[in-house]
């Protein structure tokens, strides 16, 4: 069977918007090649063995099984990381919030100390260490798998030696204090919109990871109310936020007598999608 052939296999089987994409990420996962290739070697035979792997993915698929817990790798921010179950999968939404970070803190020359709650499979935190030399980071979360799988995320793509990761509900086994900045992507959808996510989401991510309680509020809220025990004099806080969440974070702020400047960051959809905090 040639690369050809197995695409077109794929494509009837499915039925999903994604089947496009999903197949060629499935078929370059399985041939160990990059998306490219696939396209632009349509007439190349695979083996047996390839071929079988690849109808056996496709069986995972079409019980709805994100893509990305298959191949068990995940691109982001120009980086291939491991990808686990048990473990949110990356969303390329959350690279504005990296992106504007790196902005905010290549600015300064002196050794710099991150904390970053709720880590996940650590593609905040690595990806920051891989753009930003002078930097360290703690990174904590409640969730042991996502500890060991930033811990081996940052092995294979060489931080080890900068990021200390810790099992925490939030501050709580923290014993470090005076962080440059805190940065966390935490759960900000509210309770009721978790029932109007997608399939695969809902069934197979984490929804811990996702539900940021009634109104989306609860992590923001619980990780403010003690940052400045954890902070420097100066120092920055950086979020992702939900589309719509930008003036009740400028509330949360306020509420907690933070009285620097906080900026609202739009993304190319002219989504608000991340909040920088500045003392």
């Amino acid at each position: 069977m040639t690369i050809r052939q197995i695409y077109t296999y794929c494509i009837n089987e499915l039925n999903s918007d994604e089947k496009y994409i999903d197949t060629e990420l499935l078929i370059a996962h399985v041939l160990k090649k990059d998306r490219l290739y696939i396209k632009l070697n349509l007439d190349e035979e695979i083996s047996v063995e390839d071929e079988n792997y690849v109808k056996s993915g496709i069986n995972e698929l079409k019980t709805g099984k994100p893509i990305h817990y298959i191949t068990k790798v995940r691109d982001f921010f120009g980086l291939d990381f491991f990808v686990e179950e048990g473990v949110l999968i990356p969303r390329s939404d959350t690279e504005f919030l990296v992106q504007e970070s790196i902005n905010a803190l290549n600015k300064f020359d002196k050794k710099l100390h991150g904390l970053e709650i709720g880590v996940g499979s650590g593609i905040i935190s690595v990806s920051l260490l891989k753009n930003i030399p002078n930097l360290k980071m703690t990174c904590i979360d409640i969730n042991e798998k996502a500890i060991l799988l930033s811990r081996k995320n940052a092995e294979n793509l060489g931080v080890s030696d900068r990021i200390l990761l810790i099992n925490s509900n939030l501050y709580e086994n923290l014993q470090i204090h005076e962080f440059d900045f805190i940065i966390s992507n935490p759960p900000y959808i509210p309770t009721d919109d978790i029932k109007s996510l997608e399939d695969k989401v809902k069934n197979f991510e984490p929804i811990n990871a996702l539900d940021g309680r009634k109104d989306g509020l609860y992590f923001y809220d619980e990780i403010l109310k003690e940052s400045k025990k954890y902070l420097k004099k100066d120092f920055f806080i950086f979020f992702e936020i939900g589309y719509n969440q930008g003036e009740d974070l400028k509330n949360l702020f306020r509420k907690y007598n933070f009285s620097g400047d906080i900026k609202i960051i739009r993304d190319y959809n002219n989504n608000e999608r991340a909040v920088v905090y500045q003392s």
